[in-house]
């Protein structure tokens, strides 16, 4: 089963987040910050990781650049899921090695696919 991290510190939305996913056949574990959830990733090795932007303790381009220039998750794969528009963000995002750029509010049909896509796209 593929493992997803989680990282969002609205308890609301990470409940709902984790619950599509979960019932999409993937085990997620949560992170309330970005702090937390570099720890997490020290500790376990994760397929994929889906974090928000703004978040207290790291936010999410901090938590980016840690995944990618570390040589134990580097190949991990990162989406960003964000309140945030503007080039600003997801240019950022890009520029620190995301994956993919979602903006919220993201329906569960299009989660679900962006996931999919990027845990069995061709290595």
């Amino acid at each position: 089963m593929k493992q997803i991290l989680l990282v969002e510190d609205d308890a609301l939305y990470s409940k709902i987040l984790s619950y599509i996913l979960e019932n999409n056949g993937y085990n997620v574990e949560c992170a309330a910050n970005g702090l937390q959830a570099m720890r997490m990733v020290d500790a376990k090795k994760y397929d994929l990781v889906v974090t928000d932007i703004l978040m207290p303790f790291a936010n999410g381009f901090e938590l980016l650049s840690k995944i990618k220039n570390d040589t134990s998750s580097k190949h991990t794969k990162v989406i960003v899921l964000s309140l945030m528009s503007g080039d600003h963000y997801l240019s950022e995002s890009l520029l620190r090695g995301a994956d993919e750029y979602m903006k919220k509010p993201v329906t569960a049909k299009d989660l679900v696919q962006t996931v999919r896509r990027h845990l069995y796209a061709a290595a």
